[in-house]
């Protein structure tokens, strides 16, 4: 189950990349939110699931959706060829670790970290949203600039 929610998540995902409306484009960015939230709730991580879809998909998706659909511009050119080889060597890379790593044997050892022993329920909560702020002020800046970053 995991995988097939998983294969969707990155076909969406690729559909994201390989679009050139930002209409789709965003469509495709809450669906793989949603099929990434799926896959925490198969592991029963409620916070995050939470978290995904109250802000990414709920808050910040929507008011993508709607930007994307009053500023809708018909696309000027098809997905460039140069990107073709980056996004292979990518996946071939990504794809080549995952099978690593998912066939031998990972053994963990604990470490005397203070970390270790800061354990909450939403420590995990903490880290998503320090990174959606870090991503939030990121676009801030992008937008103050007016540059790509």
């Amino acid at each position: 189950m995991i995988e097939v929610i998983g294969a969707f998540a990155v076909l969406s995902a690729i559909g994201v990349l390989l679009t050139r409306d930002n209409l789709y484009a965003a469509l495709y960015m809450s669906v793989t939110m949603l099929l990434i939230s799926a896959i925490y709730a198969v592991y029963n991580v409620q916070q995050v699931v939470v978290l995904i879809a109250f802000v990414f998909v709920g808050a910040v998706g929507m008011i993508t959706i709607a930007i994307a659909a009053t500023y809708r511009y018909v696309p000027t050119r098809k997905v460039n060829i140069v990107w073709i080889a980056p996004v292979i060597i990518v996946f071939a890379v990504a794809s080549y670790f995952y099978y690593k790593f998912a066939t031998s044997n990972i053994e963990t050892q604990g470490l005397n970290l203070a970390f270790e022993r800061f354990s909450t329920d939403y420590a995990l909560l903490i880290v998503f949203l320090f990174s959606l702020i870090i991503l939030m002020m990121l676009s801030a800046i992008k937008l103050a600039r007016r540059v790509e970053l």
